[in-house]
């Protein structure tokens, strides 16, 4: 699977922007993204093969 980040050319520069709504997180780097993908976008995907998915890039 490759990086939905990557997929949807989303920057690697703060502040991280959700590749499936667009939603920007507030803070640095992924605050809440768990809860946000968990109550937004479960049925799309499960939260731990989104992150899995991520490059090393994205998730830092």
């Amino acid at each position: 699977m490759s990086c939905k980040c990557c997929e949807k050319k989303i920057s690697i520069e703060r502040p991280r922007q959700c590749p499936e709504c667009g939603h920007i997180f507030q803070g640095n780097g992924w605050d809440g993204i768990d809860a946000h993908w968990r109550a937004k976008h479960e049925a799309v995907l499960p939260y731990k093969e989104f992150w899995e998915s991520l490059c090393k890039e994205h998730k830092s």
